[in-house]
């Protein structure tokens, strides 16, 4: 019988999505308004519960959505179920009100979640299922009313439906440990949701409530990163001292690595999937789908420093996540792996290794921009990119010269893509040279037929948004040639100016001067016509202030970082960088830097003249742009709704903070009010520090005064 697909279409009736969790809906959610459905109003029949035992028994779902954003934060205050205790006064209790944050998804209306499932067997349950899904009346919350439909067809039939969808596909990930979706467990998800149901109804016993049941499910990647397993290359002794191989065999040694896993796995009596072997690990007959399965053997060199000798101390082995060789198999054959034999004769030729011993360290990964936050635009090669051009030898004219770096540059852009790298990209420099005083030329990486020396090439790539590591392109990428690391730019959304010690503004005059540092960046940001944009005014060209709802202008702020009563240091800060979940585009990240770029002086009326330095990369050891988890205020709090009195201030300033993290795209903090004072027009101001259950990365600038030096916050170490 031929393989068949179960395909459900979701519509949701106004085009937002306001479940809980992340994005997509996940398959348990609709696996949850299909049971809802059939249990509304009646009892269900057994055919329907056959079929719904047989779907949780089903692998997880492809799934396709429209294509979606998340709409600023909405704050609803709603009344606490408080009336028992205003003593049934509902006028009284309608006074006490919680905070409940909204960010629903956006989308077309007109286009349908669809979730596709696959199986081998005959479609009688599937069939059950179509008749189900005509019962679906909501996908998500209680407002996310929905309608489904669903058809029984040829796999074949649904993977082309797939590839006709307008939205978005998501694909489960067997080895993925991120992104992570729930999904229903196997001959549990049904049972428990009946019985939470059950007791749900009965939780009230006497004068207290019994905790209900919770649904069981499973957790799946769903399009997860790579997983990452990084190796010590090191003696077979118990020292275990590095062995460091020579940077110029990189290509050499992964293809050795390489080599003896596959060995590892062929000793490997009947293992169930030899076949993959070939074309996942050696990428022998390897066809074009099976390059996004296979793993890559990445040498890493030591850099990070400018005199460090780039010899390769450690192996990082990187597992697609769609990879069908398990990724605890492919941890076995690396973990422990004795190079140090003869792969032919099978005679040990150095007993002292070296051997791979999986790496207790990883902080080194983040020189290569892998496991950390910070994404950067700017690449350049540690190891040569293999080109299939070759460079011209010999005397050349110019215009044959240009032309043969022109048709390198378009090869390393296709190098680009087939890497999966789809960002535009500028390919700034091509050369044979190292760019680093340790490195070596791109001719000495030279390796058989397949790696020549003349189509190797050391580039520099700008990509128009930051992204984050592993890179690697080029035809070696899967033995370790074309690794790049990124170079930190002058930072773009920070600039951190020292006030000159001619003239500084004592504390009580903070608001104007940083009054007029904003005069005189509006007039910096002048266009042809005298209007200044909206992203150093806040206002729109007509003088109205900008109404959009995102903090979409800048952010001043002024410290005494010395205590002695006067300003030193001024911070100017783009606004995607304190709001989270604020876009920029390239265009307005490049004004932002220009314009701060020219602020060398500031005339401030009775305050006097003030002079900078020039700016300079900001330091991430500053203590307002640290990363910590502990925060305290260095400028009082203003909280955006003022409390009414008093005794009641604290606890409304704790929530407002609460609430203003959460708009700024920071984890929730547990807030700690050090002290309440008066502030002005009868408000009130705080003192505060914030505890996050991770740490953040600075700078933290909250509440209603924030783009006025209000409300910053400094690293507690």
């Amino acid at each position: 019988m031929s393989r068949r697909a179960l395909l459900v279409s979701v519509r949701l009736l106004d085009g937002r999505y306001h479940g809980s969790g992340v994005w997509p809906p996940s398959p348990f959610r609709l696996f949850q308004a299909l049971v809802a459905a059939v249990h509304t109003g009646r009892d269900a029949p057994s055919d329907e519960i056959n079929a719904l035992c047989w779907l949780e028994n089903l692998a997880p779902p492809i799934i396709a959505t429209p294509k979606a954003r998340q709409s600023v934060t909405t704050t609803y205050f709603v009344p606490r179920n408080g009336a028992d205790a205003a003593g049934g006064d509902l006028a009284k209790a309608a006074k006490n009100r919680d905070a409940k944050l909204y960010r629903p998804w956006l989308f077309d209306e007109n286009v349908p979640f669809v979730y596709i499932w696959t199986f081998d067997a005959d479609d009688t349950h599937a069939l059950a299922v179509v008749s189900i899904t005509e019962l679906l009346y909501q996908l998500g919350r209680g407002i996310d009313m929905a309608f489904a439909t669903a058809e029984s067809i040829d796999a074949e039939e649904a993977e082309r439906k797939i590839l006709e969808h307008p939205g978005s596909v998501y694909r489960p990930s067997p080895n993925g440990s991120s992104n992570t979706l729930p999904c229903p467990r196997k001959n549990n998800s049904l049972n428990s949701l009946i019985k939470r149901h059950i007791a749900q109804l009965s939780r009230l016993k006497g004068e207290e409530f019994r905790k209900v049941p919770p649904p069981l499910f499973d957790m799946l990647g769903y399009d997860c990163p790579s997983a990452k397993l990084l190796y010590d290359i090191a003696e077979n002794t118990s020292a275990g001292a590095y062995v460091v191989q020579p940077l110029t065999e990189a290509a050499k040694f992964a293809e050795k690595v390489r080599d003896f896993v596959a060995r590892r796995f062929s000793c490997l009596e009947s293992y169930p999937l030899a076949d993959y072997v070939d074309r996942i690990i050696l990428g022998r007959n390897a066809a074009e789908e099976d390059k996004a399965l296979r793993i890559r053997i990445i040498p890493l060199p030591s850099i990070g420093f400018t005199h460090t000798p780039q010899g390769i101390r450690r192996l990082l082995v990187e597992v697609p996540p769609d990879c069908p060789i398990p990724l605890d198999d492919i941890a076995w054959a690396f973990s422990g792996l004795n190079l140090g034999v003869d792969l032919d004769a099978g005679e040990v030729i150095d007993e002292m290794g070296p051997i791979l011993v999986s790496a207790d360290d990883r902080k080194m990964l983040v020189h290569y921009g892998i496991e950390t936050d910070k994404m950067v635009r700017v690449w350049r090669t540690v190891t040569p990119v293999a080109l299939p051009i070759s460079r011209q030898r010999g005397k050349t004219c110019g215009d044959d010269r240009a032309i043969n770096e022109n048709q390198i540059a378009y090869a390393a852009r296709q190098a680009l893509r087939h890497a999966g790298l789809d960002a535009k990209a500028e390919i700034c420099h091509i050369q044979r040279e190292p760019f680093d005083a340790k490195g070596a030329c791109a001719d000495e990486f030279a390796h058989g037929k397949r790696f020549p020396a003349t189509r190797l090439y050391h580039l520099e790539v700008t990509f128009n948004e930051p992204i984050s590591g592993p890179i690697l392109i080029g035809d070696g990428r899967y033995l370790g040639l074309g690794l790049m690391h990124p170079i930190q730019e002058l930072t773009e959304d920070v600039f951190l100016l020292q006030i000159s010690s001619n003239n500084r503004p004592p504390i009580k005059d903070r608001m104007a001067f940083l009054n007029a540092v904003r005069r005189a960046l509006m007039a910096c940001a002048r266009d042809l016509e005298g209007f200044p944009s909206r992203l150093f005014s806040g206002h729109e060209f007509d003088g109205a202030p900008a109404r959009s709802g995102q903090h979409e202008h800048v952010f001043l702020a002024a410290e005494d970082s010395d205590d002695d009563g006067l300003l030193d240091k001024l911070l100017i800060v783009a606004p995607w960088r304190v709001d989270r979940h604020h876009c920029s585009r390239q265009e307005t990240r490049t004004a932002f830097e220009q314009v701060s770029l020219k602020l060398e002086i500031v005339r401030a009326g009775r305050l006097g003249i003030f002079q900078f330095a020039k700016p300079e990369q900001v330091l991430t050891d500053d203590r307002l742009l640290q990363t910590s988890s502990s925060w305290r205020s260095t400028t009082s709090y203003e909280p955006t709704r003022y409390p009414k009195t008093i005794d009641e201030a604290p606890e409304k300033i704790e929530a407002d903070i609460v609430i203003e993290c959460l708009r700024r795209g920071l984890p929730k903090p547990n807030v700690e009010i050090i002290s309440v004072q008066a502030g002005r027009r009868g408000g009130f101001r705080a003192d505060a520090r914030l505890l996050f259950s991770v740490a953040v990365s600075g700078p933290l600038m909250l509440g209603r005064e924030s783009h006025k030096g209000g409300g910053l916050f400094y690293a507690e170490n």
